[in-house]
């Protein structure tokens, strides 16, 4: 099985909501809920889909202070860096990059304090040199949505809700009649009563 249109725009759906039930799925895409279900299992078996998250709101948390951190981690060990660096309380993201500092990753902590003693305590000692820390001011978009649909593909799914959603408007209610039928069911009505 190939990563598909259908395959995709289940995926937008994930990402908009990891919540999402199956059936609202079903409804969305129009299909079967057993085409939905073996298609979401075959995306987690091949680690399209690694998991589900709930994007938390680290200052309610008491996780006032976060930081982007770059750093230079030994070549020759990086993986044993990054494996030890995955254990670092507070340590979000991890990431190789390219350039003189070869190590990102995203830190958050309850405050400047506890930040600098996790890094001198725990992040240093690791290998790690050449530290450069950036405080977050602003969380202006926290997201983990990535779209994968082009262009075209995302203009077509959103006109197919729209003609659904215009679809539902337009039905009649169980057993409203059409203004045409009660106005002849009223005339026959009006043609007996005579």
């Amino acid at each position: 099985m190939e990563i598909d249109l259908l395959n995709k725009k289940i995926l937008q759906l994930l990402q908009k909501d990891g919540r999402i039930t199956y059936k609202d799925i079903t409804k969305e895409m129009d299909r079967a809920e057993s085409t939905v279900r073996e298609r979401i299992g075959f995306m987690e078996e091949q680690k399209i889909i690694e998991g589900y998250t709930a994007i938390i709101n680290k200052p309610r948390v008491g996780l006032n202070r976060s930081a982007i951190i770059y750093a230079r981690a030994p070549t020759s060990s990086f993986d044993e860096v990054t494996n030890n660096l995955k254990a670092v309380n507070g340590v979000l993201q991890i990431y190789r990059t390219s350039g003189d500092k070869n190590l990102a990753f995203f830190m958050a902590a309850t405050d400047d304090e506890e930040m600098n003693r996790t890094i001198k305590n725990k992040i240093a000692p690791l290998g790690v040199t050449d530290i450069e820390v950036s405080i977050i001011l602003e969380a202006v978009r926290e997201i983990a949505e990535v779209n994968i649909l082009s262009v075209e593909e995302k203009a077509e799914m959103e006109e197919k809700k729209k003609q659904k959603e215009m679809a539902r408007a337009h039905k009649p209610v169980k057993g409203e009649k059409k203004l045409g039928a009660a106005l002849e069911s009223s005339y026959e009505n009006f043609k007996v009563q005579v």
